[in-house]
């Protein structure tokens, strides 16, 4: 799966069926970013896609400061 975005990353969490939204777009990366250490540490998820993830979400921190 290509992630690009806050969207693909959505995406991807719904598969899981994690719905993660909460009007704070910091609180959400923050949840989003729990949900998938905890994803990748029970091997659900792979790491190339953990790290996609997790730099999309550091671009989306660093436009919110």
């Amino acid at each position: 799966m290509k992630i690009n975005s806050i969207h693909d990353i959505r995406q991807l969490l719904l598969n899981y069926h994690s719905v993660i939204y909460t009007r704070d777009p910091q609180a959400d990366i923050i949840l989003m970013e729990e949900e998938l250490s905890m994803l990748k540490e029970t091997g659900l998820l792979e790491a190339e896609d953990y790290y996609a993830c997790k730099l999309v979400l550091q671009a989306e921190q660093r436009k919110l400061e």
